[in-house]
């Protein structure tokens, strides 16, 4: 099953907790003096704790290329609120009768499904579906210690008992198969089936989108203690998607989905404690489920533990622990961690020196169209630190953080000094990028 992306909790007012952007000092050729990027103002950092050795930054591998966004993953942010959720489905009120054979019915025995707009999909021979696990049951919350030990909650492997044809489907794009061999078994009661549904529901994969719809399917899962459901209803709940916002029921399923190992539930249960409303507020606490999820490779996570080190919010302040969890992030395709990671490289702050790296992962981060990364990189080529000095890309990549919103007098300055066949040639490079 795709699971949904981890999510960055709307009430902590702050895009995943962004570390302020230090500033890169350059003396270009001719400047009469060393610019400073002067915006976002930087954070006092908080006195680093003693570090032996830094480890250079050749032993960090270069970024791979960020994989694009998956459009058949389910987006959970930014999206309208719906009005209040009808009552449950009783099961008296299904379409189908309750079976009590819950093996993946054939395609042949399958009703025909029609949605208003839906474009019509075979239904292929399931020998040729990929095979994918259903998540397992588990023990409900309440047979759970009161002392929860966090180490503890690492996600767990699914048990893969047999082929799950109706997540073999959903997985290949085939999302019309996926639903008519999900839906007899929702109904009858099996719980990686009514998840399923509801993800198919709130994706609008190749029926019409309901929130609503999702939410109930969601519930009836979530309550059967499925902790992918447990985790997206604890968002719908959050966000007021197909429900009305209620945090304090989005944090009692977040809690049982981050009890369970529920990776994105863990952070985002940090995260309620580092807010502090709906939860008591506790930063050590929040810094130790944010730290589980940071190790369980949650790319978020590891950026907002990076700020955590970095301010000493929860955790003794430590640059270097902030930087290494920056890297680890970045590679994971973080981009803010991407621009974060460069600017210390380029800096030597939590890790030795490393103009070149620091300009390479800048690149990588304004090629994913970071302005702020664009408009460091502008000023490294122009400057040739770091890089061997480039006018015309370094105009280029000007033009494109200003298109993006990050004005710059000195590259203004700098740029109105190249000639006119140069600013023709950067102009030309911008139009054509990313494609350059």
């Amino acid at each position: 099953m795709r699971r949904a992306p981890s999510v960055l909790l709307a009430v902590l007012g702050m895009s995943g907790g962004a570390l302020a952007q230090e500033p890169i000092v350059l003396t270009p050729p001719g400047a009469g003096g060393p610019p400073v990027v002067a915006e976002p103002v930087p954070i006092a950092p908080a006195p680093a704790a003693p570090v032996a050795v830094l480890p250079p930054a050749s032993q960090i591998p270069l970024p791979t290329p960020r994989p694009g966004r998956d459009p058949d993953v389910a987006s959970t942010a930014d999206l309208p609120p719906l009005p209040a959720v009808e009552a449950l489905p009783q099961p008296e009120d299904l379409q189908q009768p309750l079976a009590q054979d819950l093996t993946p019915p054939t395609p042949a025995m399958l009703p025909s499904v029609a949605f208003e707009n839906a474009s019509p999909e075979p239904i292929p021979d399931p020998a040729d579906l990929g095979v994918a696990a259903a998540p397992p049951l588990q023990p409900v919350a309440s047979e759970l210690p009161d002392d929860v030990d966090l180490a503890a909650l690492s996600p767990e492997p699914a048990d893969t008992e047999g082929p799950d044809l109706a997540y073999g489907a959903f997985q290949r794009g085939l999302y019309l198969t996926a639903f008519d061999l999900a839906i007899r078994r929702a109904e009858a009661g099996d719980v990686a089936a009514q998840t399923l549904i509801g993800l198919i529901y709130e994706g609008g994969y190749g029926i019409p989108q309901s929130f609503p719809d999702a939410v109930n399917w969601y519930k009836l899962a979530a309550d059967a203690n499925d902790r992918e459901a447990q985790f997206a209803l604890g968002i719908m709940y959050l966000q007021g998607r197909g429900t009305p916002i209620d945090r304090a029921k989005a944090a009692e399923y977040l809690e049982k989905a981050a009890l369970q190992g529920q990776t994105d539930a863990i952070y985002n249960v940090g995260l309620l404690y580092l807010e502090g409303s709906v939860r008591p507020p506790n930063p050590k606490l929040a810094a130790q489920y944010i730290e589980s999820a940071a190790r369980a490779e949650n790319g978020d996570a590891q950026y907002t533990l990076a700020q955590l080190y970095s301010q000493g919010i929860g955790v003794p302040p430590n640059q270097t622990l902030a930087t290494q969890w920056l890297g680890s992030a970045a590679k994971l395709g973080i981009v803010p961690a991407q621009v974060e990671y460069a600017i210390r490289l380029f800096n030597g702050r939590g890790i030795a020196k490393d103009e070149i790296a620091g300009a390479q992962w800048l690149e990588r981060a304004a090629n994913a169209g970071d302005a702020i990364a664009q408009n460091r990189l502008a000023r490294i080529l122009a400057a040739g630190v770091g890089e061997t000095a480039a006018p015309v890309e370094a105009a280029k990549w000007h033009f494109l953080a200003v298109e993006a919103g990050k004005d710059d007098e000195w590259l203004d300055t700098f740029v109105d000094g190249l000639s006119g066949e140069q600013k023709q040639a950067a102009l030309a490079a911008a139009q054509r990028w990313p494609a350059n």
